[in-house]
């Protein structure tokens, strides 16, 4: 069992057991921040009105119409059928009633990914959101974050990080009622612990959202098309000393013009970059498969022999196409919300979008007008299965909807 396994099953497990003391505990030795237990939950709706330049508001403003707009559109809705007489079947969209959103708060405020998380909640139609935000500033002295709050309609928030506060959205505490479902990205302790609630059964949970990725297939570019390349890779990198990047070709030369172009980028820079991979594979089509195997979190297309490949990719995150569809475009103002799957989990699963804040429940009406055959081949399966009661109860039901004292 890994460090990060047994240090997130102690703390999940303390705050289960003793609550906001542990909740408190973590947070000083974690944050080193001491939280009286009165500053832990902030109503949003008291927080004074902050105050702006108007460039901030107004880009806040953008992403998050574009954001509400693309959501809004993908929307699903619920489907109604009717099979057979008498037989009316639904899938019906119900919204969960309450959420809890992570949002990283580290040397920046994060506030796109309250953008990218809140949003989609609300179109979905939950109405009670908490947002768990690790201690700095006291939120009073962050407009920008008390904006976003208010803009995106979260009630509460809860002024804590890392596993303990998903520990503290998932079990809840004194005052403080436990959420249905946990989303947002943070580092592998926050992954950790929402899988952990998850296989619980105390939470749902979005995507499991771990390293950033991104991974360029780039061919018959010019100069623009390479400079831009060489940034998508950079602007992942930047993220973490863990994130992955990949570059795609099958063309040597354009290969080693991206390479030229990241290594000019990179003389004067200070911090942290994740690891960058040098890909040649002999054939467009290797590059799909390639591309398919990683189901990297984001795959972009430059250049035209690239960009016609977009049909065949099936299991990335989210898809660029062309030289001005960066990643920084879609983190920020593009619509979709940029918490999507990574480490290959986007073979089986797909990014946070109002979906992701629904549960489908299955309706199944009738009246006596369903037809025979639906009781008789429900008997002839059940006795196969060797279930007595359920071969009984719909033998029960044939014969009284066809005695003359009920048949219609």
């Amino acid at each position: 069992m890994s460090s990060v396994h047994e240090t997130v099953i102690r703390i999940l497990d303390d705050v289960q057991q003793h609550g906001l003391t542990k909740i408190l505990e973590y947070t000083q030795k974690f944050d080193q921040v001491a939280l009286r237990p009165d500053e832990v939950v902030v109503d949003v709706m008291t927080l004074p009105e902050p105050h702006l330049n108007p460039s901030e508001r107004e880009a806040i403003d953008f992403a998050a119409r574009q954001i509400r707009q693309f959501h809004q559109a993908t929307k699903p809705s619920s489907t109604k059928a009717d099979p057979a007489p008498g037989l009316h079947l639904e899938e019906r969209l119900v919204p969960l009633r309450r959420v809890g959103l992570y949002v990283p708060n580290g040397q920046y405020p994060l506030i796109s990914s309250l953008l990218m998380s809140a949003i989609p909640a609300g179109v979905a139609g939950v109405d009670d959101l908490v947002a768990a935000i690790a201690p700095k500033l006291s939120l009073v002295l962050d407009p920008l974050w008390v904006y976003t709050l208010k803009l995106t309609g979260v009630k509460t928030v809860l002024r804590l990080g890392g596993a303990q506060a998903i520990a503290a959205m998932g079990y809840g505490f004194e005052n403080f009622e436990p959420v249905d479902l946990i989303a947002g990205p943070g580092n592998q302790f926050v992954a950790q612990a929402k899988q952990e609630l998850f296989r619980r059964s105390v939470a749902g949970i979005d995507v499991i959202a771990g390293p950033s990725e991104v991974l360029v297939i780039a061919a018959d570019i010019g100069e623009h098309e390479a400079r831009v390349a060489a940034l998508d890779l950079l602007a992942q990198a930047e993220h973490a000393a863990d994130t992955h990047a990949y570059f795609v070709s099958w063309q040597d030369d354009t290969a080693g013009q991206v390479k030229s172009l990241v290594q000019q980028y990179t003389k004067s820079h200070v911090g942290p970059l994740g690891r960058i991979d040098w890909i040649t594979v002999p054939s467009p089509q290797e590059a799909v498969a390639f591309a398919n195997r990683i189901a990297p979190e984001h795959l972009g297309l430059i250049g035209r022999e690239a960009e016609v490949l977009a049909p065949q990719m099936r299991t990335a995150g989210a898809l660029f196409i062309g030289w001005l569809a960066g990643q920084a475009l879609g983190d920020y103002v593009a619509g979709p919300s940029h918490v999507l799957p990574t480490g290959g989990t986007g073979r089986f699963s797909g990014g946070l979008s109002s979906r992701t804040f629904m549960r489908r429940m299955s309706i199944i009406e009738t009246n006596d007008n369903v037809p025979d055959a639906f009781f008789q081949a429900g008997q002839v399966l059940a006795a196969l299965e060797g279930l007595t009661f359920h071969e009984k109860s719909l033998k029960e039901r044939l014969q009284q909807k066809t005695s003359p004292e009920i048949a219609p």
